[in-house]
């Protein structure tokens, strides 16, 4: 988790101020902790969340910059130092261009940072060029800090080796108390020289006009110490993301089942469509259709093709054994109807009657026929004849038996309509795609069941031989066709229902999934105001330190700044600059110009460099004032004497305007001046003020013994001129823009004095035509005055005719006069 403390509290008043909810801060906490803990939160897992910390956060330990030595690299060859005060102050390097001073700056950002914002604004050209082109080895880059209170310093150095051809394959070392490290980065500072960046380069001023919205509002937005909660918000617009494609995934799966349901002839598909068409998806009553998807209790057209299906019509074997038993049984009783077998069973009571007369009367004559004698003799021969007829009775019963039951077996079989309902061969006929097949069926079952009443046995036997085995191969097609729409169907249903079931568990999902989304959408909604009023709370005191420095570099500019915004909400990353020009409403970037826009980039950045949480107290500041008037100049000199203060400011500029307007406006400042000779052999020299760098020339002059005296006093003559003029121009400065009067005109009546005459009659009377009253009012000094002026004046007219070691020391006396 990353975040300081103090934003970790603000978001615990906020949550307490808010009065939320348990669960939606759980949610807001563990966003801000990441995404693990977040989805832990969504999981219903414990998580670990963080608590308010009642400890105070260590103030970050103040470091300073000491010196900065090169060698080999950039403009550098052998090995030079820039020293420096490692305290608050205002120091300025000053150097024409291609001097080296800006080699300097980049050599600190490149050992702290391992990079240089240099390189990314140019080609490849000059990022290859890193190395000196008259300086072998060494390489190298030492950077000594010091921070506050400390006895040693911390080394931070970066070197190459000859077979390097990269910058960024140096290597890097960092020495702090007493400890090695591998960069800065191992002391925790990559963090603080991402988001406080205490380099200031052209490029970096330049951004306001090169920039997009986004990348300007990248740079600035990290001051704030509020990616914490961006990340959160971010978090939580993935999972909201995620929930919300999931539930209109399920919505979309919905709607395309039910199209694919509407094209399916089946009950059960329809229902579920029914079901599926409501606002409010009753889903325990899909999930019931789905269980009882088997049944086809609401399908009549399924049942009747089932029970179709389901029906076994006796085999065309049987149907012969059937017929040839009727033949046969009948032709049997025909037989034995022909023999006394017919009327056996008559017979055979007769008889039993005559031998139930002769046990009950005894032996006599025959009572029928009056001839005969029931002796005891025809009692045994009645007996065997009865058993005789008995026989014959029993072969006739059992013929008749046959007969019965083949023709029951018959009657069985013409009985189809209790085997096939033609309420199920009507209902199968409207479906099927063959319906021919049931029409077929059905007119072979007419032809069936054509009277058989008056047919004789071997002729019903016949018609059973010729019409039932058509019939049965109609029928047997009839049940095939039936088969195939039923797994048709079943198949079809399946698929879907497959499909439903998917649709079902992920409905029930997607249940839980708004439930979550409600919570997310809460949690969000809060932290989006949450983040922009922090964001606000925050940005505050940098916009207001932005609104001073502007207000100090604006100097006679018409456009005032109203403030800076950021906004970084919904995917925007936008900062905006609204100011008003003579009262009325627009943006900086339509209405100001280069030098308006070099003043604002400076007023937007130096708060961030300047942040109160950044440990380093040093800003280098690089090429400031490029295309500013002279009016802005002196504002920039305010603005860096104030920031030095409580910072070390650290200035590089080849415009000498910088120099000029600090000793003019008597800002304390060290200022350091820096020279390239051949073969990249730089010097660095304090540098004072033009008069006394002017007279310091003359006296080097002065002493050179090699130097002919003819040449001398010229170029002494000449020194001391310029230091003359230098004087005037200080005071001319000073006074005319003191009174009021616009920089841009004092120069113009500066550019104008031509010679040094006219420079001294517009310092002492302001006006260039009174060059007849300068000599007066000079020897007001003295009448050494005047002769110093004339010497200077002449030059090379009056060579020899004047001491030169006392023309230096009177034209310091007449400098200061002049001052």
């Amino acid at each position: 988790m990353a975040g300081d403390q103090s934003l970790l509290d603000q978001v615990f008043d906020r949550l307490a101020e808010d009065n939320i909810a348990d669960e939606v801060v759980d949610l807001v906490l563990g966003a801000y902790v990441g995404d693990a803990a977040l989805d832990a939160v969504l999981g219903g897992e414990p998580v670990d969340l963080p608590e308010r910390d009642p400890s105070t956060r260590p103030r970050p330990q103040p470091l300073y910059l000491e010196s900065v030595t090169v060698a080999g690299f950039r403009g550098v060859g052998p090995q030079q130092s820039l020293r420096l005060q490692p305290h608050t102050g205002l120091t300025l390097v000053i150097g024409r261009n291609g001097s080296g001073k800006s080699s300097y700056a980049e050599a600190v950002e490149l050992a702290l940072t391992g990079n240089s914002a240099r390189w990314t604004d140019r080609n490849s050209v000059f990022k290859n060029g890193w190395r000196n082109l008259h300086c072998g080895s060494p390489c190298e880059i030492e950077v000594l800090l010091r921070a506050e209170g400390a006895k040693t310093p911390i080394r931070v150095r970066r070197t190459w080796r000859d077979d390097h051809t990269e910058a960024d394959q140096g290597a890097g070392s960092v020495l702090a108390d007493g400890q090695r490290y591998a960069d800065a980065a191992e002391l925790g500072w990559q963090q603080p020289l991402d988001v406080y960046r205490p380099f200031l380069t052209a490029s970096d001023l330049g951004r306001l006009v090169t920039s997009t919205p986004s990348g300007l509002f990248d740079a600035l937005a990290p001051i704030l110490g509020i990616d914490p909660v961006v990340d959160a918000d971010k978090r939580l617009m993935r999972v909201r993301r995620e929930l919300n494609d999931r539930i209109t995934a399920v919505k979309t799966v919905r709607e395309s089942l039910r199209t694919a349901l509407a094209d399916i002839d089946d009950d059960r598909a329809r229902a579920a469509a029914a079901i599926l068409a409501k606002r409010a998806v009753d889903l325990d009553a899909l999930d019931r259709l789905l269980a009882d998807a088997g049944s086809d209790t609401n399908d009549p057209v399924a049942a009747a093709a089932r029970r179709l299906v389901a029906v076994a019509l006796p085999d065309l074997g049987y149907v012969g054994e059937l017929a040839d038993e009727l033949a046969a049984a009948a032709k049997r009783v025909s037989e034995l109807a022909a023999t006394r077998a017919g009327t056996a069973d008559h017979a055979a009571q007769l008889l039993r009657m005559a031998v139930g007369f002769h046990d009950e009367h005894g032996e006599g004559p025959c009572p029928v026929c009056g001839t005969g004698t029931l002796d005891t003799a025809w009692r045994a021969r009645a007996t065997n004849t009865l058993d005789q007829l008995q026989r014959e009775t029993m072969a006739v019963d059992e013929g008749h038996r046959r007969l019965r039951e083949a023709q029951s077996r018959v009657r069985n079989l013409l009985d189809l309509d209790r085997r096939i309902g033609v309420d199920d061969l009507e209902a199968l006929a409207g479906v099927l795609d063959q319906p021919e097949v049931v029409e077929r069926f059905r007119g072979l079952v007419a032809d069936f069941h054509a009277p058989t009443t008056d047919l004789a046995f071997d002729e019903l036997a016949a018609h059973l031989r010729a019409t039932y085995p058509p019939l049965f191969e109609a029928f047997a097609a009839l049940q095939q066709h039936a088969t195939g729409w039923l797994r048709q169907r079943h198949d079809a249903w399946r698929e879907h229902a497959a499909a439903l079931q998917d649709w079902l568990n992920r409905a029930w999902a997607s249940s839980d999934h708004a439930a979550k989304l409600k919570r997310v959408n809460a949690a969000r909604d809060w932290l989006k105001t949450a983040t922009a009023e922090l964001r606000n709370q925050r940005l505050a005191p940098f916009a207001q330190r932005s609104q001073e420095i502007w207000d100090e570099l604006r100097q006679e500019s018409n456009v005032e700044l109203s403030g800076m915004r950021l906004d970084g909400m919904n995917n925007r990353r936008k900062i905006s600059f609204p100011v008003t020009v003579d009262g009325t409403a627009t943006s900086a970037m339509a209405v100001m110009s280069q030098g308006e826009l070099q003043a604002l980039g400076l007023a937007v950045f130096l708060p961030r460099a300047c942040a109160e949480d950044s440990p380093f107290r040093f800003v280098i500041i690089d090429d400031p004032v490029q295309s500013m008037d002279p009016s802005k100049v002196d504002g920039l000199a305010q603005v860096l004497a104030g920031l030095a203060e409580t910072r070390q400011v650290i200035v590089f500029t080849h415009d000498n305007r910088l120099p000029e307007a600090v000793r003019r406006l008597r800002i304390e400042a060290t200022i350091w001046a820096v020279t390239r000779r051949d073969e990249s052999v730089v010097e660095i020299r304090k540098n004072s003020d033009p008069i006394e760098r002017y007279l310091s020339d003359a006296t080097s002059i002065l002493k050179a013994e090699e130097l002919a005296e003819t040449a001398r006093y010229p170029l002494v003559s000449a020194f001391c001129r310029s230091a003359l003029e230098a004087a005037c121009h200080e005071r001319i400065r000073r006074e005319r823009i003191g009174g009021g009067e616009r920089h841009g005109d004092v120069e113009e009546l500066i550019e104008k004095a031509l010679t040094l005459n006219q420079v001294a009659a517009l310092a002492l009377f302001g006006d260039t035509h009174q060059g007849g009253k300068v000599l007066g009012r000079l020897n007001r000094f003295g009448g050494w005055a005047g002769d110093v002026f004339q010497a200077c004046k002449q030059g090379v007219h009056k060579a020899g005719s004047f001491d030169l070691e006392m023309l230096v020391r009177d034209s310091r006396r007449l400098a200061e006069e002049l001052r």
